[in-house]
C-alpha cells in the first residue's frame, strides 16, 4: 500500500502547530515565584505546579522533536523506513502516529 504523504505531512505541520502553541501556552502561565506566599501549603502547591509545568514542557518538547525529524525524514526521502532494520514502517501505523520512527517490531524491542 501506497503511503499518503500529503495527509501524513499535513498532520505533522499540523501537530508542530499545536505543540508550538502549547508550548507558548505553558510559559505564558509560568508562576512569578516561589517563596512568596503567606503560607507554606501555598509555596509547596507552586513547588508541585513547578513540577508538573517541566515535565510535561520535557514530554512537548520531545514529540516536537519527533515531529520535525519525521518532517526532515520526509524531505530527505527516508520518511516511512524504519530507522534500525531499515524495512517499511507499516502505513497503518504512520496513520496512527505519523511521527513513528521504527516499525512496530522494533520499536517493541526498544521498549523491552
Amino acid at each position: 500500500m501506497t503511503i499518503p504523504f500529503e495527509s501524513l505531512r499535513q498532520a505533522l505541520e499540523e501537530e508542530r502547530s499545536r505543540l508550538r502553541e502549547e508550548l507558548a501556552r505553558l510559559d505564558a502561565r509560568a508562576p512569578e515565584g516561589i517563596g512568596y506566599h503567606d503560607h507554606m501549603a501555598d509555596d509547596a502547591t507552586d513547588v508541585v505546579d513547578q513540577v508538573v509545568r517541566v515535565t510535561l514542557r520535557r514530554h512537548l518538547e520531545a514529540r516536537l522533536r519527533e515531529v520535525e525529524d519525521a518532517l526532515r525524514r520526509m524531505e530527505e526521502g527516508t520518511y516511512g523506513i524504519c530507522q534500525d532494520c531499515g524495512r517499511p514502517i507499516e502505513v497503518a501505523r504512520l496513520k496512527a502516529l505519523p511521527f513513528a520512527a521504527f516499525c512496530l517490531e522494533c520499536q517493541a524491542r526498544r521498549e523491552r
